[in-house]
């Protein structure tokens, strides 16, 4: 069946965009155990893939003049599959790596897809359709394909096929766009390019589309960084901001937009309003004592509905913006050719913002709403160069760009500056405070505390929080403990672990951030008084202590979460053999696992189970004594009998695999939807 001429163009630009985002998907996935299960390892994927996105557009912008050589370039994304990981360590600028390991990856196939909106428009122009001068629905069937790769890739593609058959999937698919591109690219004299027709475009146009395009750009990874900190860097948390910033592009730039440009002019109040949604409960909120059950009420209703508000607040700012890019497309020729790069560079220009400005010149400012501080800035510029005029003759508009200024500001110096901060930083793995409060030291990350001691001296050897004597992990020290010489412990945060440290005893701290170190050492005296000879060794966990030769531990700690993330690469089958290399014959794995959104174990019961080993779990549902958090722990171990010995004598469940078990986590294959909890 050979499809219609319209129909093969949107074809083309439909499956372009498809294989494009799964590329995406999968790669930064794969990059994720090398960098530690970082949120920020997504930013950097967007940061990396928007530039080049602009590359290929200022390419395709030549490309689509020559045919024949392009159809050349068409075999290169061949030879690149299946994707190469990297297998180097994060160096001391992993957002550096990071990007580097992306570009010899997948570089060249996304690069290649990158291309498809810009050459189908221009053949597409000298073809004989009678869309052939109005071109922009290409660009809305590009974005419904990235968006169906969206939804497909984390509840289809990733459940159900492993990485090798992904590649299989994307090859077949890659060849089957090869021979929409043949079958759409112009021929004979069709393919000489005609003169360019029609003025070029202003100045002012140009700063328009850039800005445009930058603010929901912004906005897309400001939300997704907040999302993933605080439930888990996975592709289900991904796609979900960036399929409703894709679905704002498809209803305003189909042939007929979703709604008027009229109602897009009046609602600048309404943005106003919704950028201080955004960020005065998540800036004013945390500024609050949490000393206070109705603070402690509010705190846990917006935690629990960030999901959902973030996307509603997303589309409502993305709407906005983009139908006004729509309507400022141009209808030359001779400017067309430029519009698509101007709203690459906007992405971009968000993407840098986000990505690396905000970390850099924001390190210590410990405000999540800092991101959305950069967001507003860059919005209210857009709005400055599209309403100019109407900016200085109505006042009405002057003011309500005036309160949205003066709610960042107050919002962001709020939750930067909140009483008891004595230390904040921010860096490529999120955001970091130390809090005194109410005679207790506590440490955050994002908005999870991580860490907590009391800052009377007298009282500084008791491990709190999630590690009290009274923890699960304190049963299993009690019963288990007595004869342990060597424990290590994968992840630092406040250093509580060294509480239960002794003399004679060697503990080792795997700490991915070197930031984590430092706040232990200098805020938090657990290390320093631990009687246990401590060492701290800074790199990412798993990968550490597969470097670690000859290390025999009686018991190895997993305590790893970065916020309420959930590192996957430090979970897997793999990594759990690779655990078993550097334990004891009858040594035991220890592994927190609180977690607000997931239950990890069915998870790890499964892993447990097809490894051979033996598991049981607890969770801890009272908050005494003062300073004790609920927590919930795994262990595992070759040794029958020390799991038998927390069944019988502390209480502990025997953790088994079922008939309708969870599957359990592989590095190759691991999906999030199991384990959901909510």
């Amino acid at each position: 069946m050979v499809l219609p001429q319209r129909l093969r163009f949107q074809a083309l630009a439909f499956i372009g965009s498809f294989l494009a985002f799964c590329l995406e998907l999968a790669a930064a996935k794969l990059l994720l155990p090398r960098f530690g299960g970082s949120a920020y390892v997504w930013t950097g994927a967007m940061m990396f893939f928007q530039g080049l996105l602009l590359i290929s557009y200022l390419y395709g912008r030549r490309a689509s003049r020559h045919p024949r050589a392009h159809a050349a370039v068409l075999a290169i994304p061949f030879f690149f599959l299946p994707l190469a990981l990297p297998a180097a360590l994060p160096t001391a600028s992993p957002f550096g790596e990071l990007l580097w390991a992306l570009l010899r990856s997948v570089g060249a196939p996304f690069f290649v897809l990158s291309t498809t909106v810009v050459t189908a428009q221009s053949w597409l122009m000298r073809s004989d359709l009678p869309e052939r001068d109005d071109g922009y629905f290409l660009y809305a069937a590009s974005n419904a394909g990235a968006a169906c790769a969206l939804f497909a890739y984390p509840f289809a593609i990733e459940p159900l096929l492993a990485v090798s058959s992904q590649g299989w999937l994307w090859r077949v698919l890659y060849a089957a766009y090869a021979a929409l591109c043949f079958a759409c690219a112009p021929r004979g004299a069709a393919a000489a390019p005609p003169a360019a027709a029609g003025r070029a475009p202003s100045t002012r146009e140009r700063a328009l589309w850039l800005l445009l395009s930058a603010a929901p750009c912004a906005a897309l990874l400001a939300a997704t960084n907040l999302l993933s900190l605080d439930f888990a860097a996975v592709p289900l948390l991904w796609t979900a901001p960036l399929a409703t910033y894709l679905l704002t592009f498809v209803l305003n730039f189909k042939r007929e937009p979703w709604y008027p440009e009229r109602l897009n002019r009046a609602m600048l109040p309404a943005f106003a309003f919704w950028i201080g949604l955004c960020l005065i409960p998540f800036g004013f909120a945390y500024w609050f004592a949490q000393d206070s059950t109705p603070a402690q009420i509010l705190g846990r209703a917006l935690d629990l509905g960030k999901f959902g508000y973030m996307l509603f607040a997303l589309f409502a700012l993305s709407m906005i913006f983009h139908r006004s890019l729509a309507a400022a497309r141009p209808a030359s020729e001779r400017a067309m050719s430029e519009y698509y790069s101007w709203i690459a560079g906007g992405g971009l220009l968000g993407s840098v913002l986000v990505g690396l400005a905000v970390p850099y010149f924001g390190r210590g400012i410990g405000a999540v709403a800092l991101d959305w501080a950069a967001v507003a800035a860059v919005a209210v510029a857009a709005i400055l160069v599209r309403d100019w005029e109407q900016v200085l003759a109505n006042r009405k508009t002057a003011a309500a760009l005036g309160a949205l200024a003066l709610a960042v500001a107050g919002a962001v110096g709020a939750a930067g500056s909140r009483a008891g901060t004595v230390y904040s930083v921010r860096n490529f793995y999120g955001v970091y405070s130390v809090r005194d409060e109410r005679g207790l030291r506590s440490m955050f990350h994002g908005n999870t505390e991580h860490g907590l001691q009391f800052l009377d001296p007298a009282r500084q050897d008791e491990p709190l929080s999630y590690y009290g004597f009274s923890s699960p992990l304190g049963e299993a020290w009690e019963a288990l403990g007595g004869g342990w010489r060597s424990v290590g412990v994968v992840g630092l945060g406040a250093g509580s672990i060294a509480a239960y440290g002794r003399r004679g005893m060697a503990m080792d701290f795997y700490e991915l951030d070197p930031d984590v170190a430092s706040i232990a050492k200098r805020s938090f005296t657990y290390l320093s008084r631990t009687a246990a000879a401590i060492r701290v060794v800074t790199g990412d966990g798993r990968l550490s202590l597969e470097r670690a030769d000859g290390a025999a531990y009686d018991a190895l700690v997993l305590d790893a979460f970065s916020s309420g993330a959930v590192p996957i690469h430090l979970l897997t089958k793999e990594a759990f053999a690779s655990y078993l290399s550097r334990l004891k014959p009858d040594g035991v794995i220890l592994l927190h696992v609180s977690n607000r959104y997931l239950d990890l174990r069915p998870v790890l019961g499964a892993a447990a189970s097809d490894l051979g080993l033996a598991a049981a779990s607890k969770r801890q549902l009272n908050a005494e004594p003062e300073g004790t958090v609920p927590s919930v722990w795994v262990a595992i171990s070759r040794d029958a009998a020390a799991m038998e010995k927390l069944i019988e004598k502390k209480g502990w469940r025997a953790l088994r695999a079922g008939p309708a078990r969870a599957a359990a986590w592989t590095d190759r294959h691991a999906s999030l939807l199991p384990a959901l909890a909510l």
